[in-house]
Parts: C-alpha cells; sequence; structure tokens
C-alpha cells in the first residue's frame, strides 16, 4: 500500500519524501486500510477524496486516481490512464466501487516532511556529485596513461561495482523499479528466488551480493587507481589475471545452479558473469600476446592485494550490517509508533491525567479557530528556550489544522521588563487593549507572541510595540492565579481541552492523532460529564 501511495503521488508532481510517507502509513494503528491513506494526505494538505462510483463512470474519472481491490497486494492499484483498467492489467470483478482521487499541489503543510524532503534532496545530489567526481578521477588517471587495456578494465569494474550496488540493495530491501522490472519478468526469469537460495551464500556472513561488490571495488583501484600510475604496472595485472582465473569456475557452477537447481534465471548475475568473461578474455589474450611474462610475477602485489581485498569485505560487512540494524531500528520504532499513535491509546491516557479548571469561554489569548473541537492551552515561560521550540510546534499543529485545532497561553511572571513592567503583564495587557475583539485578532496575537520569542529582548521588542499602556492588574492577576492554583513550575506544559498532555507524548506527536481524537473525544467527555446513577 505504501508503495502504492508513493507512485501516486509522485504521479501526480507533488515533492514528496518516500520514506516519511511510508513511516507515516506504516505506523498508522490502522494499517493496512484507507484510513491511514487518508490521514497521510490530510497530514500532507493534499485533497482527496474517497467514495463510490458505478463500472460504468469509471472511465469518466480524472486520471490518476486508485482503485481499492480485494485481490491487489495490500488493496490499492494506481490508475494512470485507460489502458490501465483494461482486463489485461485489472480484474474489475474485484473491485467494490470504492476510488481514491487526490489533487496536486505546489507545497505541503507538514514542516516535519518538508525538512526531511529537503534533507534527502540534499543527501541524493551529495551521493551523485560522489558518484561523479570518484567516476571522474577514476578516469582522469585512466587517461593520464591512456589504453583501451585500461579503459576496458575500468568500464566493466565500475559496471560490476554497479551491479553489486544493485544487488547490496536488494538485499536491505531498497527497490528500484526498473531494476524490478528488468529481474522478475516471469517464472522463467526471477532474480530474487537466486538471490535468496542457497546457492547465493558462500559462507554463513558472506552472500554473493557482498562478494560481487567487494570484488568489483578492489578492481576499481587496482584498475583506476594503481595502473594508471605505477611506472611499471605488470605485477598487478597478474594479480587481475590470477583473480580471473578463479572466476572461472565460479562462472560455470553460477550457470549450472541457475539452470539445474534454482530452474530459473537471474538477470544480474548473468550480467556479472558476462563482466567476469570479458576480463577473463581481455587478461588471457593480453598473456597469450605476450604483454606480461611469468618472469614479471612479484609476490608483494599479490601480498598487498590480499589485504586490500580483505579489508574491502570488511567495510562492507560493517556498513551492511549497521545499515541493517538501523533498518531494524526503525522497523521496531513503527511497531511501537503503530501502538502509540492508536487514538484510543492517547485519549484513554490523557483523561487519567491531571484535569485542569479552564475554560473555553474564559478571557484568553487564542490563535486559530476559536470554535475548533481541538483546544490547545500551552503555559510558558517567556524567557525558556524550549517553549520557543513548543510555540513553532503548535503554531505548525494550527496550520496543518486550521479548522480542528487552537492554541491559548499561559505565562509563568517574568522577570523581564518591557517599559517598566514585567514582559508577561506587558503582553497580557497589550492584547487586552490593543488585540482582543479586533479584526484578525488571531493573526495579531500570533505576532505578538512570535515576536518576543523572536528576539527574547527587552530593547528590541521595545523598539517594536512602543504604545503606552494603561495597566490593568485584573486580567493579569487572575492569570498568575490560575498557574498558581494548578502549581505549575515546568514549562512548557501543555493541555488538550484541559488534561495536560500525558509525559509519554510530546506536543509534535499529535499531528498524526488529531483526525481520530475529535469523535473519541466527543464521546468520551460525554460520558465523564454524565451523572452517576445512584444504586
Amino acid at each position: 500500500m505504501e508503495q502504492v501511495i508513493v507512485d501516486y503521488l509522485k504521479h501526480l508532481d507533488i515533492p514528496i519524501s518516500e520514506a516519511y510517507c511510508k513511516k507515516v502509513i506504516l505506523s498508522h494503528p490502522d494499517y493496512p486500510s484507507l484510513l491511514s491513506v487518508s490521514d497521510l494526505l490530510e497530514q500532507l494538505g493534499v485533497p482527496c477524496q474517497i467514495g463510490k462510483i458505478e463500472e460504468k463512470h469509471l472511465s469518466k474519472v480524472e486520471f490518476p486516481f486508485l482503485l481499492h481491490l480485494d485481490t491487489a497486494k495490500d488493496g490499492l492499484v494506481l490508475i494512470k490512464d485507460l489502458k490501465d483498467l483494461s482486463k489485461d492489467h485489472i480484474d474489475l470483478k474485484e473491485w467494490k466501487g470504492i476510488v481514491l482521487k487526490a489533487e496536486s499541489v505546489e507545497e505541503l503543510k507538514d514542516s516535519d516532511h518538508n525538512k526531511q524532503y529537503n534533507k534527502e534532496r540534499i543527501t541524493r545530489n551529495a551521493a551523485l556529485a560522489l558518484a561523479i567526481s570518484i567516476i571522474a578521477a577514476f578516469t582522469m588517471h585512466t587517461l593520464v596513461s591512456f589504453s583501451w587495456t585500461n579503459l576496458i578494465l575500468l568500464t566493466t569494474s565500475i559496471l560490476g561495482a554497479s551491479i553489486g550496488y544493485i544487488l547490496i540493495a536488494k538485499d536491505l530491501g531498497i527497490i528500484y523499479k526498473p531494476v524490478e522490472s528488468f529481474c522478475n519478468t516471469s517464472t522463467r526469469v526471477n532474480c530474487n528466488k537466486v538471490l535468496r537460495s542457497e546457492g547465493a551464500q558462500i559462507f554463513s556472513f558472506f552472500s554473493l551480493s557482498e562478494a560481487v561488490i567487494s570484488y568489483f571495488a578492489f578492481q576499481l583501484i587496482i584498475t583506476g587507481l594503481l595502473i594508471p600510475v605505477l611506472s611499471n604496472p605488470i605485477p598487478y595485472f597478474w594479480v587481475l589475471l590470477a583473480a580471473s582465473a578463479l572466476s572461472i569456475p565460479i562462472i560455470f557452477y553460477s550457470i549450472f545452479y541457475q539452470a539445474a537447481k534454482a530452474k530459473t534465471w537471474c538477470r544480474l548475475c548473468m550480467l556479472v558473469n558476462a563482466v567476469l568473461v570479458v576480463q577473463a578474455g581481455l587478461l588471457g589474450f593480453l598473456y597469450v600476446d605476450g604483454v606480461f611474462s611469468i618472469s614479471e610475477i612479484e609476490v608483494m602485489p599479490f601480498f598487498f592485494s590480499l589485504f586490500l581485498f580483505s579489508a574491502l569485505v570488511a567495510l562492507v560487512l560493517l556498513i551492511k550490517g549497521k545499515i541493517e540494524s538501523m533498518s531494524e531500528a526503525v522497523n521496531a520504532e513503527i511497531a511501537a509508533m503503530r501502538v502509540k499513535n492508536a487514538p484510543e491509546v492517547f485519549t484513554h491516557l490523557l483523561f487519567q491525567g491531571n484535569k485542569v479548571d479552564y475554560s473555553r469561554n474564559e478571557y484568553r489569548m487564542v490563535i486559530g479557530n476559536p470554535n475548533a473541537p481541538i483546544n490547545l492551552l500551552m503555559v510558558a515561560n517567556l524567557n525558556c528556550h524550549p517553549c520557543k521550540t513548543g510555540l513553532k510546534q503548535v503554531l505548525k499543529l494550527v496550520d496543518q489544522y486550521p479548522e480542528q485545532v487552537n492554541v491559548s497561553f499561559k505565562f509563568l511572571m517574568s522577570g523581564n521588563m518591557v517599559h517598566n513592567i514585567p514582559v508577561s503583564s506587558f503582553l497580557i495587557n497589550y492584547w487586552s487593549q490593543f488585540i482582543s475583539g479586533t479584526q484578525d485578532e488571531s493573526n495579531k496575537t500570533r505576532k505578538l507572541i512570535k515576536d518576543w520569542y523572536e528576539y527574547m529582548s527587552t530593547e528590541e521588542f521595545e523598539s517594536i510595540y512602543t504604545e503606552s499602556l494603561d495597566v490593568s492588574d485584573s486580567a493579569v492577576v487572575s492569570h498568575y492565579q490560575w498557574i498558581a492554583k494548578h502549581k505549575i513550575v515546568k514549562t512548557p506544559t501543555f493541555f488538550v481541552n484541559g488534561y495536560e498532555l500525558p509525559s509519554q507524548y510530546r506536543i509534535s506527536d499529535l499531528s498524526s492523532l488529531l483526525t481520530g481524537m475529535i469523535p473519541i473525544f466527543d464521546e468520551e467527555i460525554k460520558a465523564l460529564n454524565k451523572p452517576k446513577e445512584l444504586v
């Protein structure tokens, strides 16, 4: 399901982070279901509709869209055009009439997603630059002492190393669609079956994919760095010839195993075999042609090559093991988040916690829709940097769910003075005199609080807010009395509809919980307020 959604959003030209979208869907408590998909799209800010339609009207729906089929893997099929609706692609007998249609957007409103997307884009560009730089460096070395022999050896080494990377990626579960299309076209061509068989495991700790990338990385160093610059590279040609000679029985075994035991072919394995054959043929020809002779064999290059290859094998095993450990940690986190993200779990913990005396109708500074069903209360210290971070997180929630969420504030007494009064008192009085009840009250309140946390400096803040105030003690005293009554000393402290946020959750966790919270809130609050019957 998650891969289909990613493909769909990419087809809509929406700039998405594949890893982020998959993680959100997989960690949803109702995965796999259409609810996990619709909640992701709502979190990202992608408009979508899910509904039923008769088959005769299906061709009139604007492409692309998703169909929910009972026989499809995880239920969803991407329909890009009319061709995808043909019987060769899907069986509409398994369709129950459910269609999901999303709209393209240029920018997503989930700031966490956008940060990860930008990081991934930088990482991809860095990886591309690294690959180009390495290839360019090897090529320049080869051109210093250009010969067709060196060029062919370098080219085949790069090709072999690329195939080795693809094999490692398959081991780690990284999917490239062109590779999958190339590898699994029929029952007679199935790379996965061969690569996951016993024949692809050289030792219990060392597989074919690790051997391929280690061997060709070793060749890259020899052919791209050493041979072009050494005054006498002939001893290393003997190293390559010896390695190629050892690869010949491996080629025959690979073909035999695929034909006789696996009874299917691995195209990636055959590509590796082809590269090895070309290299063996070239090196054999050079030997027969007298380019290098037995008298030029030296022992030290063989020992150096042995240690180099061993080091590369160890490096490959270490990197792959680290990536697998990280993947296991992510999977464990997703499994835990699937429980944690269940609205029923969150609201159960929430309603068991501390409830404060707080009315929606009281005098309060509100950002967002004042009639929103979810009211967040932030108790903050105006000199607290974690509170500055907390403000960004609650404003993100308001921006993500403008109709469902608002946030109001309580401030601890501050020692900073603005125009000769504590900054907390200044904010309350300024809001009361110049913002409360005005048009665009929410945005003005937002600017006032953001401005303070932006500077957290009385001088800069005073230069912006120069108005003289008629200081009123009533609102300020009521404000501080509320904080003293509920004994709040830790900041930031958050409340959701009057209930203190459970310690197991951060305010940022609400991003994936809010959609499911609203109906539960309605039912639970009614149950809590229902008078108990006397027995």
